[in-house]
């Protein structure tokens, strides 16, 4: 299993927006490649964090170009540019106990 985990900022004035986008495009987000799950959390400030688990590295790179596509719809609710790093994922019981492999 490998993540990726994005990090952006939301316009203050546009969280309402972004999470209709969110709902809205809920299949286009589940539509990447070895995507099996992805949690989204966000701190006082605006500030996003999404946790995308993936069922291997390749398919978490190889994602992004789909990726980027999302970010360009959303980018009038953002400020600045997302970021994503690259991840292994060193535990995961609640994926272990589905069958899915663990890294």
């Amino acid at each position: 299993m490998y993540a990726r985990l994005t990090t952006f900022r939301v316009k203050p004035d546009k969280m309402d927006e972004l999470l209709r986008w969110r709902k809205e495009n809920e299949a286009a987000i589940y539509a990447q490649t070895g995507l099996q799950e992805w949690i989204g959390l966000m701190d006082d400030d605006g500030e996003v964090f999404v946790l995308s688990l993936f069922d291997n590295e390749q398919a978490a790179r190889d994602s992004m170009p789909h990726v980027w596509a999302l970010w360009e719809q959303m980018a009038p609710m953002l400020q600045g540019t997302p970021s994503a790093r690259f991840l292994d994922v060193m535990a995961a019981k609640s994926f272990a106990t589905r069958g899915a492999p663990m890294a």
